[in-house]
């Protein structure tokens, strides 16, 4: 106990108790071993004075005339033996050897409850790092990210995803870790361990899962003769499995106990829930988008091409009266490159809404506010940006802008009773926003607490703004210079 509470692993502090029992017998030798769980052989084996060719022939059924045997049990299970040669034995010296032997037997249950308690902590942060990852979009190949991280903490060679194929009929190795020529390889649900875990959900182990498989595929191939130990584990996605997860061991190695399984299992639940979280968020993403695109071709539709095929009737309305009034001309000719810059301010406003979606953007953040006044105004208005809006315009104005377009949006939607309205938002010397509408005009009297607000604000950062009535409807200039 105290060689355990000094951090010493297994073999140490079973070596410690042979060494106890020897000592408190006086005999030649002491062996002591720990079975496998199917208690054929042992899987630890630890020896005092006797040498290593003598020890090789220790098997769990070794006995002799002048060796003290004391079973190494656990919950009313063999777990071990002790064995101690000497010429004889006195009762105390026979109840000391089975105190030993209580005590390899509460060493290994101490040993393994440490080592499940080291177990589960890394399964934990395996899940937490692969949730993260998957989460935060940090990951492309999430199949590979689990398969690795299941893999290293089992201390496993080799580990794999199956997912069932179209059909439903097969299950395809979408990941294979450690022998990476089998990716891609099928197998039948009917028939097999792998398609036994997808059918039933049901987590299995295989001691010898080699031969298991080479049974199974009929494939006696050096790669399988090699295989030991295997879990696996359904990947749970409702009703219907995401797929299963393959751990396997070598033959010479430790075998998957049924705590190991139980670990796997959580896990494989956990990691698969965040699969299931991230594929269902990215297609949420990707419907955000397409509605995204469909508003800016409405948008396309709506003002760009109406403006341009309006511009092209203008001008060849111009061409008709070249001849008899040139100058009647020329005004028509200068009014449609007006109209076209205008159309190319617009399109170029579309072409950033495309390819910018951060809310940290100033134009974004115009665009969201334009947008969401949309439904309310019963129309979608002209937005265009002149100048370096996004790098220019300092945090302390942002704040103001956003709720000035915002309010003036509001009462074209409430009292102007347009049909249409542009913004110009403009960036020279400082920044000036421009709102028309083809509504009313100003009414006489009626509240006016939204313009006092957006004139106090102009009024807060030095600027200024103006409204009035025009011969169309309204024109509102709101601004501020730069700091």
């Amino acid at each position: 106990m105290t060689a355990m509470r000094a951090g010493h692993d297994l073999p140490e502090v079973l070596r410690e108790i042979a060494t106890g029992a020897l000592d408190l017998t006086r005999g030649r030798y002491a062996v002591l071993g720990l079975l496998d769980r199917d208690g054929e052989q042992f899987t630890t084996l630890v020896h005092v004075g006797l040498d290593e060719r003598t020890a090789a022939t220790i098997t769990p059924n070794w006995s002799g005339d002048d060796v003290l045997t004391a079973p190494v049990q656990l919950q009313d299970r063999t777990v071990g033996y002790l064995y101690v040669a000497g010429d004889e034995f006195t009762p105390a010296q026979r109840q000391a050897i089975e105190a030993m032997a209580l005590a390899a037997a509460l060493a290994m249950r101490d040993y393994r409850q440490l080592e499940e308690s080291r177990r589960r902590e890394a399964w934990l942060r395996a899940s937490n790092e692969i949730t993260a990852a998957l989460l935060g979009g940090q990951c492309d190949d999430e199949l590979g990210l689990i398969a690795q991280h299941a893999r290293e903490v089992a201390g496993a060679p080799m580990a794999a995803i199956a997912l069932p194929d179209d059909d439903g009929e097969r299950l395809v190795f979408k990941v294979v870790q450690g022998v990476e020529h089998l990716t891609g390889t099928p197998v039948e649900i009917d028939g097999t361990a792998s398609g036994l875990v997808f059918r039933t959900g049901q987590p299995v182990l295989i001691d010898h899962y080699g031969e298991a498989a080479a049974t199974w595929q009929g494939d006696d191939s050096e790669l399988l003769k090699r295989l030991g130990s295997a879990a696996i584990v359904p990947l749970p996605a409702g009703d219907e499995p995401l797929g299963v997860l393959l751990l396997v061991r070598l033959r010479h190695e430790p075998l998957f106990e049924q705590a190991d399984l139980d670990l796997l299992r959580n896990f494989a639940a956990h990691v698969a829930m965040a699969v299931q979280y991230s594929r269902a968020r990215a297609d949420q993403q990707r419907l955000v988008v397409f509605e995204d695109r469909e508003r800016i071709a409405r948008d396309l539709h709506d003002l760009v091409i109406q403006r341009v095929f309006a511009t092209g009737m203008a001008l060849e309305a111009a061409a008709a009266v070249i001849a008899a009034d040139p100058e009647d001309a020329a005004a028509r000719v200068r009014q449609a490159v007006e109209d076209l810059d205008t159309t190319i301010q617009e399109i170029r406003t579309t072409v950033f809404a495309l390819q910018h979606q951060s809310t940290e953007s100033l134009r974004s953040l115009v665009l969201a506010t334009v947008d969401d006044a949309k439904a309310a105004l019963g129309f979608s208005p002209s937005l265009r940006f002149r100048g370096p809006v996004d790098t220019s315009v300092p945090a302390e104005i942002s704040e103001h802008l956003l709720p000035v377009i915002r309010e003036a949006l509001s009462n074209v939607a409430r009292h102007a009773h347009a049909t249409s309205a542009s913004i110009e938002v403009a960036l020279n010397d400082d920044l000036m926003v421009r709102i028309t509408d083809n509504g009313v005009g100003i009414p006489a009297g009626g509240r006016r607490s939204g313009l006092a607000n957006m004139s106090t604000r102009a009024s807060h950062l030095s600027g200024t703004f103006t409204i009035e009535s025009t011969k169309s409807g309204t024109e509102l200039r709101w601004r501020v210079p730069l700091r």
